[in-house]
């Protein structure tokens, strides 16, 4: 009988255009798998459900380290002056302890960014990203 072990936040890690980003402290994301019914014609039910197209939004929170440029020296966006050269990047998540790749997403966008900052405590700094996964298998070996 197999024992189910638990995945753990600790056990994860999170990579941004192949490059660990150590500074995640969690991580969440949400697939949309984005199935449609087909109706046929003058049929009041659906015939089947066709997959579309697989969207995934998410969030990331960390740390602000010093000297680090943020998301801005990861090129994970660019300056807010130069915005309508903002970057698709890729995403993977791994399991620490196996090396399962969790997640990979291809090509996504970090749409927003969050910094926040107390007297006496750390700096937190927190992106949004939106994605999608092609239908079709990516070799990622060539």
């Amino acid at each position: 009988m197999a024992k189910s072990i638990v995945l753990r936040g600790a056990d994860i890690k999170l990579f941004l255009n192949d490059q660990l980003y150590p500074e995640v402290m969690a991580l969440s994301y949400t697939i949309d798998y984005m199935e449609n019914e087909i109706y046929g014609i003058d049929q009041v039910f659906p015939q089947e459900i066709a997959t579309t197209k697989v969207s995934v939004s998410g969030s990331v929170d960390g740390i602000r380290t010093k000297y680090s440029g943020g998301l801005q020296g990861k090129s994970v966006r660019p300056l807010m002056l130069d915005i309508v050269n903002a970057p698709y990047i890729n995403l993977k998540i791994v399991d620490r302890s196996t090396g399962e790749e969790i997640l990979y997403i291809p090509n996504i966008k970090v749409g927003s960014e969050s910094f926040q900052a107390q007297a006496k405590g750390i700096v937190k700094l927190g992106f949004k990203f939106k994605g999608l996964i092609p239908l079709n298998p990516l070799d990622r070996n060539s």
